[in-house]
């Protein structure tokens, strides 16, 4: 499960990990961020199962980074964990979905009770998503995360991730990157034997489909926001990778769900 706890203290940020992982059944993935910005900024790559996070922060809220995570990740579970108790931050907090509002010092137990939780329904909500072909496609396999990957593979993954809303190709990412384009092509070929244009087509894609399953925006919206421009191009990459259609997918979603 990937976990990411957004903390100005960072002696607080790692307890919370240590707590977790002293009693956890499973293998945790942990991410973590000073403020709402940054914490937004890593949701949106990192893809957390389970947010924790303090309400207030420098730069922006954890009651804002909240309202503004559901617009991306509106399944995404949340937990607060702070020292501020006022009736105004509780509701606030209740209205926005959240999950629990621990206040410091930590109840331990009642933390890793809400974890479990969160994990033991996170296979429920895989297999509801599973009915869609589109999302769980072997399109959609790649391991873009493994920690033994070279540092300019991450920084190609990264960049794209980060930028995928950009007309990139290998031309681009040599020059922003200062790597030749033919050791990027080999690069990607040698660690996850497909080609440059496959892994692009799959960050787009699991955005497109994050979109189309959760938001109402028109797939020619949907188009422009992942980096394809018009709705041509996105359903010819829909055809060719995910042998499917846009339209398709959002209603099997919605058929599923």
């Amino acid at each position: 499960m990937k976990i990411l706890v957004a903390e100005d203290e960072i002696s607080i940020a790692r307890g919370i990990e240590s707590i977790i992982q002293s009693q956890a059944q499973q293998k945790h993935k942990f991410a973590f961020a000073e403020n709402g910005l940054e914490a937004l900024e890593i949701a949106k790559t990192f893809h957390p199962d389970l947010i924790i996070t303090d309400i207030r922060m420098f730069r922006m809220t954890g009651l804002e980074f909240i309202e503004k995570l559901k617009e991306i990740h509106p399944t995404c579970k949340v937990i607060i964990v702070t020292g501020y108790s006022h009736f105004k931050y509780v509701q606030q907090a209740l209205r926005l979905g959240v999950m629990d509002y621990l206040l410091k010092p930590i109840d331990k137990q009642r933390l890793l009770e809400l974890v479990n939780q969160v994990w033991s329904d996170l296979p429920e909500t895989y297999s509801r998503q599973k009915t869609s072909r589109a999302v769980f496609h072997d399109f959609f396999c790649l391991d873009f995360e493994h920690e033994d990957y070279p540092h300019s593979l991450k920084k190609v993954i990264r960049f794209i991730q980060k930028n995928y809303v950009l007309d990139i190709s290998l031309h681009m990412l040599s020059e922003k990157l200062l790597l030749h384009p033919n050791y990027i092509s080999t690069l990607i070929n040698k660690h996850f034997k497909v080609s440059f244009n496959y892994v692009l087509d799959h960050v787009r894609l699991e955005k497109a489909c994050e979109l189309l399953s959760n938001t109402d925006k028109t797939i020619a919206e949907i188009s422009y926001l992942v980096g394809y421009n018009n709705e041509r191009r996105l359903y010819h990459a829909f055809r060719k990778r995910l042998n499917s259609s846009p339209g398709d997918f959002r209603k099997e979603w919605h058929s599923a769900v």
